[in-house]
């Protein structure tokens, strides 16, 4: 019964000046409050397509040209769960702000100030941050999982995540061949003959969709061990291949396909990842020339990877 003659009051600027000027001070010196606009305050996921009507949406310009948004609820109970209300709105009036171009990507997003007018009988119990309302989670923040945390320095070369992201990505075949067969390991290591099934049948899936050899493409292999065998027949056909062809290209492709299995057999297929890159940007005999010589008179797979990427 009170909230249509709150929403009466309210709807009036001069009084959402007064609410801001004695209940958000921090921001009331910047504004321009011959700005202030009511919002529409009908939010619907563009996703879900679900609808969420907060009681009020005001908004206004600082002197600088930021934005404003003011979420306005009033609430006649305490509720436990108004903090998690009121992030749900947020993010939906930024769906919808986002979606219809008013900013752009490179632009901040407006801020968001939640005014809760409480005007119930009891003390309000509930918590006013959303994070309050768990133990250990910290809503609003994500975890970035990137096929970097494999490749990059420093980082673990055990994160089965990250060496499945870098499979998605567009790889040549030398590197493909080295990633699939780290993945092998990893997936190894965790002893699951049903997961080593799993990853075969995906990346027969996606073997198809890529521009590898044909022989890759005709499926069969049951073990990831059998996929391993796969690229490495594969990579002596391809090196065999430009032997016989003969061009120049083909012949330089194929030394740094056999320069790779001599790694893979000094080092390991890991270290051979590790050092891909490199071998596959090599443009003539001279660098083949260098990282074959770090090949034999490196002694550890660390004095290789670094000799090699300095070089």
């Amino acid at each position: 019964m009170h909230d249509p003659f709150l929403k009466s009051v309210f709807a009036d600027r001069r009084m959402i000046e007064i609410l801001i000027r004695d209940h958000v001070p921090e921001w009331a010196d910047e504004i321009d409050f011959s700005t202030l606009r009511e919002e529409p305050t009908e939010l619907v996921s563009r996703k879900t397509l679900q609808q969420r009507h907060p009681d009020m949406i005001w908004s206004a310009d600082t002197a600088d040209g930021r934005r404003v948004l003011f979420l306005v609820e009033f609430q006649r109970r305490a509720e436990r769960l108004m903090a998690l209300r009121t992030t749900t709105y947020t993010a939906l009036a930024l769906e919808r702000i986002v979606g219809q171009g008013d900013i752009r990507s490179e632009d901040p997003l407006p801020e968001f100030v939640y005014l809760v007018l409480y005007h119930g009988d009891g003390p309000w119990s509930g918590p006013d941050h959303v994070t309050d309302l768990f133990q250990r989670s910290d809503p609003g923040r994500f975890r970035l999982v990137s096929w970097r945390e494999w490749a990059g320095a420093g980082r673990p070369r055990d994160d089965t995540t990250a060496l499945v992201l870098s499979l998605a990505r567009s790889l040549s075949f030398e590197e493909m061949a080295a990633q699939v067969a780290a993945l092998r390991l990893r997936v190894l290591e965790r002893g699951d003959a049903s997961l080593d099934a799993f990853m075969v049948g995906r990346m027969d899936t996606m073997l198809v969709s890529r521009n590898y050899p044909e022989e890759l493409k005709l499926g069969g292999a049951k073990t990831m061990t059998e996929l391993v065998d796969r690229f490495h027949r594969s990579l002596d056909e391809l090196v065999q291949r430009g032997a016989r062809q003969g061009r120049q290209q083909g012949r330089r492709q194929g030394q740094k396909m056999v320069l790779r299995r001599q790694i893979v057999r000094r080092f390991g297929e890991e270290t051979a990842g590790q050092v891909s890159d490199v071998i596959e940007g090599l443009r003539g005999p001279e660098g083949i020339d260098r990282v074959t010589d770090a090949l034999l008179e490196c002694g550890t797979e660390e004095e290789f990877i670094e000799r090699v990427r300095t070089a």
